[in-house]
């Protein structure tokens, strides 16, 4: 089952001696969905990782960038479901298992404020191999004037999985599968600029629907038409749902599932409710306090949003 993963401020650390696998990052339907204002206003976009191709012998999986139209300029009115234009494509990447690095080949220039990765050629782009005292590798974190070292290396329980988090000069970090925490294709010497910020706003591994994504040019309704009304929110016994127009809904067969999972993908409430409903009550008074997702679904349709528990 596809898991959703949330990001979260509040994560569980473990020593650097805890054993673990490589977690790749050339991952089948991995997502980065990207928080981004521009020069020219938002450029919210979404870097996903499908399908298999071979250049030079070597196996890559195909990376993608999708555009996300929203006009949303605080990270607290950008949430799913994301209306996106068709993925182009934008390279390839894959992983060396047993070196436990990541290589990209770009056919477009990066989205990001380093241009040391040239088109068309195979480059490391992140080392997760690397020693305590160890320059970080990789062209998208080189920059002769300014080389920056690993402080310290362990592992945390992010985004569902167990990960090699190196800590970096100047509180950056990456993290293996992930990149950064500013996402795939981003420096560890790029930081979120007040006026134009740009971060990973989460990370999600699934289909495209299931990770809250709506091709523009589908025969769905709009953003506008599959807004869900949560009340309280934050709860703390009662979650209150005014649902949309369900008759609107692509292939409805008079069911759906109503789900609620908590920040590490895990379902904590999950039954089937008929679609004639206008609303609904959620117990969520046995909950742990934090962030979680409340999502309906179908067949063919799928819709999201958060919601706080008190």
């Amino acid at each position: 089952m596809k898991k959703f993963f949330l990001f979260s401020a509040c994560l569980l650390t473990f020593s650097s001696s805890f054993a673990q696998n490589y977690q790749p990052m050339a991952l089948e339907n991995a997502h980065w969905i990207m928080y981004a204002i521009g020069e020219n206003g938002t450029d919210h976009h979404i870097y996903s990782v499908k399908g298999d191709t071979t250049i030079n012998g070597f196996f890559y999986k195909k990376t993608w960038r999708q555009h996300i139209v929203s006009d949303a300029t605080s990270s607290v009115d950008f949430q799913p479901p994301f209306q996106v234009y068709p993925p182009e494509l934008i390279g390839a990447m894959r992983d060396d298992t047993l070196a436990k690095q990541v290589f990209y080949i770009s056919f477009t220039p990066f989205y990001t404020e380093n241009d040391t990765c040239d088109l068309f050629d195979d480059w490391l782009i992140y080392d997760y191999a690397i020693n305590v005292g160890d320059t970080i590798g990789g062209c998208l974190q080189f920059n002769a004037s300014y080389p920056m070292t690993a402080l310290s290396i362990g592992a945390e329980n992010l985004w569902g999985q167990n990960r090699t988090v190196i800590d970096c000069d100047g509180s950056a970090r990456l993290v293996e599968g992930i990149g950064t925490e500013m996402g795939p294709f981003w420096s560890i010497f790029a930081y979120p600029h007040p006026a134009k910020p740009s971060f990973m706003y989460d990370y999600c591994v699934g289909e495209g629907s299931e990770c809250g994504l709506q091709l523009v040019n589908s025969t769905r309704q709009r953003l506008a038409d599959w807004q869900i009304q949560l009340s309280p929110n934050p709860a703390s016994d009662l979650l209150t749902i005014q649902l949309p127009d369900l008759s609107l809904w692509e292939g409805l067969n008079g069911q759906f599932s109503l789900m609620v999972a908590d920040f590490s993908g895990k379902t904590v409430f999950q039954k089937t409710v008929e679609s004639s409903l206008p609303s609904l009550q959620v117990p969520v008074g046995s909950l742990p306090a934090g962030l979680y997702l409340f999502s309906l679904r179908n067949e063919n349709n799928v819709v999201a949003c958060r919601f706080a528990k008190l």
